[in-house]
């Protein structure tokens, strides 16, 4: 039972150290454009700013205490990805370090479909987001895509979560309509 303890105490440790330095990061999308980034200016500064992970560029504000990165297609989380060195004008300098995480949403294909189906469960990762399109309901804090709903067609269905998204098709096929059985 003493083992049993240690190792929850352990787990719960682990856990809570784990949730804190990823609270800690700066969460982007993965292919995000103008994200911008500054400290509070020091009056006779100048900051040199380098990202280190995480696939961004620089695209301006290099020499100043703010800059735009536009961050690459490689998702996860980057230690130490971005840094800044401020140097004052008696040539005394400062760095401050961020650590990035590059959110990638995903999706579980769906479909193709009859309109006349069931409703499936809709499954993003990470899981909490948002569905939204043609043919998508929240039943009991699930969201699914009903055919029945949507009727025929092909439609986009948007997965967003932490203000990621990702868009997924579906195509839904009309059921014949067949007439009655008939006899002489």
């Amino acid at each position: 039972m003493k083992k049993m303890k240690k190792l929850l105490s352990l787990l719960v440790i682990m856990t809570l150290f784990t949730l804190n330095a990823f609270s800690q990061a700066d969460t982007v999308c993965v292919g995000s454009v103008g994200e911008q980034y500054w400290v509070t200016p020091t009056a006779g500064s100048t900051y040199d700013w380098t990202v280190n992970s995480g696939g961004g560029n620089i695209t301006s504000g290099q020499g100043t205490d703010a800059i735009t990165i536009d961050w690459g297609n490689t998702g996860g989380l980057f230690t130490g990805a971005l840094t800044v060195i401020e140097t004052n004008a008696a040539g005394c300098t400062d760095t401050v370090t961020l650590d990035v995480f590059v959110l990638v949403p995903t999706v579980t294909p769906i479909g193709p479909f009859c309109e006349d189906e069931p409703c499936v469960v809709l499954d993003g990762t990470p899981t909490g987001g948002v569905w939204s399109g043609t043919g998508v309901v929240l039943n009991g804090g699930v969201y699914e895509f009903c055919p029945t709903t949507s009727g025929s067609g092909t439609f986009n269905l948007t997965y967003t979560i932490n203000g990621c998204s990702i868009v997924t098709t579906v195509d839904v096929n009309a059921a014949p309509v067949i007439g009655p059985i008939n006899h002489n």
